[in-house]
């Protein structure tokens, strides 16, 4: 099948059961991409003509842009020639046909420890003295040790550490990664590291910000906020992190400290099954604790990264309370198929 790009009109060929974005970084060009499994969204396009088999996604295209031709180059097998347009990527000519400019890079193991029962803290040395220039939000993509499979983490570091790069990874019972990584990968081991990708980033804006986090999804948020000190933010942020109990709480003093060098920040825990008796923090679902913080949103940026259905529940909290559509942004965190 023939892929007509727009606004370049460009044409190259799809092979039979090949997705868009696949066949357009085979043959060396450039579209915005993340995840590759539909799970982020960096990827979306406008479909202006033609036809594509793509799998049901309930989160990162909304029924009203499925509605409008949005769709998702990573997941999408075109059915006939279409004609897409990538305008929304903010991406030159130039960028499209220079091709991805992501890098493999060569890693050290230097920690790798549990933070709670099911989430551990894995901190890479990348070898090459250049390191990796990132945005704090973005996620770089860990190669499972004896295998191709990737897995996607976001950076939880400071981007001015470019040869640091500090993951949190949620464990799953089943998961590769997860098992080598829980019994096998110690300090010294070599892991190799593809990045970086994704849009999350800090926007600039007068406007107050509020951070949502869910389980793993602190680590972009951890790096936000680090970068957001580092500039000297005025802006007044509210962080809401939201576990289960006390003990599936971590990065405390991370975050005390960059409350320490940047009093705009208000750190929220939220716990919803159990507490102790001396607890000061929120109790309920992390939205309860939102909701009861603050009547109105409006002039504000929402962050929110964590799990689907939090937040799919956030966003419309927030939206229903003055936060503009447009003005939230959201990594979502999908376990892989196979762990």
């Amino acid at each position: 099948m023939k892929i007509t790009v727009e606004p370049f009109r460009h044409e190259f060929e799809c092979e039979y059961g090949e997705t868009i974005l696949k066949a357009a970084l085979r043959q060396g060009l450039f579209i915005r991409y993340g995840c590759k499994h539909g799970g982020c969204g960096t990827c979306k396009s406008r479909l202006i003509d033609g036809d594509v088999n793509e799998p049901p996604s309930t989160f990162c295209l909304s029924p009203a842009e499925r509605e409008d031709d949005w769709f998702l180059p990573c997941v999408s097998i075109p059915t006939d020639d279409c004609t897409i347009d990538v305008s929304s990527m903010g991406i030159s000519e130039e960028e499209f046909l220079a091709g991805d400019q992501s890098r493999e890079y060569e890693t050290r193991i230097e920690i790798n420890e549990p933070l709670t029962k099911d989430i551990r803290r894995l901190r890479l040395r990348i070898v090459d003295e250049d390191g990796m220039k990132f945005t704090a939000g973005q996620f770089a993509n860990i190669q499972v040790p004896g295998s191709q499979l990737l897995r996607p983490y976001s950076m939880a570091n400071s981007p001015k550490e470019k040869n640091i790069m500090e993951f949190v990874v949620k464990i799953f019972p089943e998961g590769i990664f997860s098992q080598q990584l829980k019994n096998r990968l110690k300090p010294g081991d070599k892991l190799r590291l593809h990045g970086p990708y994704g849009e999350l980033r800090i926007r600039l804006s007068h406007r107050n910000i509020i951070m949502v986090a869910g389980g793993s999804g602190l680590a972009p948020l951890l790096s936000m906020l680090y970068r957001l000190a580092e500039k000297g933010n005025e802006r007044p942020v509210q962080l809401f992190f939201g576990a289960r109990t006390n003990d599936d709480l971590y990065y405390i003093n991370e975050i005390e400290a960059a409350a320490q060098t940047m009093p705009a920040l208000e750190f929220i825990p939220v716990l919803s099954e159990r507490w102790p008796g001396d607890w000061r923090g929120e109790t309920g679902l992390v939205t309860e604790a939102i909701s009861r913080y603050k009547e109105s949103f409006r002039n504000y940026d929402a962050y929110l990264c964590g799990p689907p259905p939090m937040i799919g529940a956030a966003t419309s909290l927030l939206v229903e309370r003055g936060v503009r559509p447009r003005n939230v942004y959201f990594d979502a965190f999908y376990p892989a198929t196979s762990g």
